[in-house]
């Protein structure tokens, strides 16, 4: 088929997919703004879902259930006497799941006959614009198998998901034979320069690094953590070989690795393991030995909070760190086995003063219906995070740690011409630099209502100490899923009937749904 008209075919399929709206979007596709910022689409769900409309009494009802369930939903449009039902799209921002919707007349049985406009806010669907996002090009989209993989292993499901008569396929196959940078060859069609450089190259770099076809001290880190080369070792590429801080993972068959950074890395966050691992990483080096006896407090410190678990994490940090004392922490974990209390009614429970003033120091959704031990723990969990992060050398002995671990920054040196990309060199880095400091958070997992996990660390990677949502009562909305309709219409009847109490639509009335909802808004 003539590659002209196949464009022809391309040009009249995108707007098609335009004119479709919101409804032929797909999960990735990218909306950009005025001042380039970028918003990902996830979903869009109608009410009710079968088609058709919903008579304004249970409407009502289904529409507070979706603000309460959502936290918050941004409406494109007015409400009006003639809407009978609502289209509610989910889209993934860099601080979390934000949600926009749209009133509609009547529902449609087949969702993509619903127009819901390609803009939400001054975001725009970014069509072509978003190929970078879109390509496919990322070891997920191209990779059935990721885990323990050769680079014949690779190169064979390239040949599946891509044809061997694909560029990138014979780039990765030339590479793979051996065969030296630079390399030159035709810029595959429908595909951005960008994309190659920063996702497929995820999937080029370990494999360069097996062939030595690389420039820099990557070697260096072989001969410490591998026992030798690259030579030899099994490629993953799935998040539970990566540990969350790498875009892949080199292991030899004595079980030794080495991690592979693109870039310098795009994680935002690491676990306390993570952190603990890297730490076990310096004992094999000499330079590894003497940072850890320089930085033997923040060590011991970091291993306690693994040891103590998301329970006791906080505690133990409190105590270390003044927020509280033993007697405080007794009586919080005491209050594990009491009832929510009004917050205006805590005088009367024999808290220690400071106890008091601790809860009354954090904001609360519902007021009149406290978990004390979820709410103190909380307030304890992010006060002492300010405190490591504002009054300790944490964050430069902890990058120091995570930059002399076994990882290597791999740079993808690349250019495009005329028609044409070179690809001229991976240039490696160890130890590394990008990690330029590291933050105790609680932000994501200590809450006034539960505990979802120990404490995480945010990674500055040269952008600035990232914030921490210590305000925040309440998990991330990106937690929770929108419910069908049939769902929210059955949890309206029981509220009605009083089967189960209207603790959500409680919170909405009185406004309570607000709390960090301007966090979640786009601007």
């Amino acid at each position: 088929m003539n590659k002209y008209y196949m464009r022809d075919i391309l040009d009249k399929l995108e707007t098609l997919t335009e004119s479709t709206g919101l409804a032929g979007r797909k999960p990735g596709d990218v909306f950009r703004n005025p001042d380039g910022d970028e918003i990902t689409f996830n979903t869009i769900d109608f009410y009710p879902a079968a088609g058709g409309t919903i008579e304004p009494e249970k409407l009502d009802m289904i529409l507070r259930q979706a603000e309460s369930e959502t936290g918050g939903i941004q409406w494109m449009n007015k409400r009006s006497a003639r809407t009978g039902g609502f289209a509610v799209a989910s889209f993934s921002t860099p601080d979390g799941e934000v949600y926009f919707g749209r009133y509609l007349e009547s529902i449609k049985p087949q969702s993509t006959d619903n127009y819901v406009p390609n803009q939400v806010g001054d975001y725009r669907f970014a069509g072509k614009a978003a190929a970078k996002a879109q390509a496919g090009l990322t070891p997920q989209d191209l990779l059935t198998n990721k885990i323990d993989l050769s680079a014949e292993d690779i190169v064979s499901q390239l040949a599946e998901s891509m044809g061997e008569e694909n560029p990138l396929y014979i780039v990765a196959y030339k590479l793979a034979s051996g065969e030296p940078l630079p390399m030159t060859f035709d810029a595959p069609e429908g595909v951005s320069f960008s994309a190659f450089r920063d996702y497929f190259c995820e999937i080029l770099q370990p494999i360069a690094l097996q062939t030595g076809q690389y420039t820099g001290n990557a070697g260096e880190a072989a001969e410490i953590f591998l026992g030798g080369s690259y030579q030899g070792t099994l490629i993953s590429f799935d998040d539970t070989k990566t540990a969350g801080l790498s875009d892949s993972i080199m292991t030899n068959e004595e079980g030794k690795y080495i991690k592979v950074s693109t870039k310098g890395g795009k994680g935002a966050t690491a676990s306390t393991s993570n952190l603990v691992n890297s730490i076990d990483e310096l004992a094999q080096t000499p330079n590894g030995q003497k940072l850890m006896m320089k930085y033997a407090d923040t060590i011991e410190m970091m291993r306690e909070i693994q040891k103590q678990g998301q329970a006791g994490a906080p505690l133990y940090l409190g105590v270390k760190y003044d927020i509280i004392d033993e007697e405080d922490a007794d009586q919080i974990r005491d209050l594990k086995k009491t009832g929510p209390v009004p917050m205006d009614k805590i005088s009367s429970l024999g808290l220690t003063d400071n106890l008091e003033k601790l809860a009354h120091s954090r904001k609360t959704d519902n007021p009149s219906s406290v978990n004390l031990y979820y709410h103190l723990m909380a307030a304890v969990a992010h006060k002492a995070a300010a405190e490591v992060n504002e009054n300790t050398d944490f964050s430069n002995a902890a990058a120091d740690i995570l930059n002399n671990g076994a990882l290597v920054q791999v740079y993808t040196k690349a250019k495009e011409s005329s028609g044409k990309w070179i690809l001229n060199e991976f240039d490696t880095e160890y130890p590394g630099k990008s990690t330029k400091g590291v933050y105790l958070s609680a932000g994501k997992t200590y809450y006034s209502t539960g505990i979802k996990g120990n404490f995480t660390f945010k990674i500055d990677r040269g952008q600035g100490k990232p914030k921490d949502d210590e305000g925040t009562s309440e998990p991330p909305v990106r937690a929770k899923r929108i419910p069908t309709e049939k769902e929210f219409t059955k949890k309206a009847a029981d509220i009605a009937s009083g089967r189960q109490k209207n603790t959500a639509f409680d919170r909405t009335e009185t406004g309570a749904g607000a709390v960090g909802r301007e966090k979640r808004t786009v601007r």
